[in-house]
């Protein structure tokens, strides 16, 4: 499984982002789910993963 498909995996199980940060090409994830108080971390490398993240959160509906 790619990252991108991981990270869309944990939003369908209620993860969300709640802080990211990059260096040199590297991009951490930082998701949390605040029904079951668990997080998790994904690390990205490359740009095109971290920009199809960006796309996909920004796309979706807060309700």
């Amino acid at each position: 499984m790619d990252d991108f498909s991981k990270l869309k995996e944990l939003y369908e199980d209620g993860y969300r982002c709640i802080y990211h940060d990059s260096t040199d090409q590297n991009y951490t994830i930082y998701l949390k789910n605040f029904d079951t108080e668990s997080s998790q971390v994904v690390e990205l490398n490359n740009d095109s993963d971290f920009s199809q993240f960006k796309d996909y959160i920004g796309s979706l509906r807060m309700y």
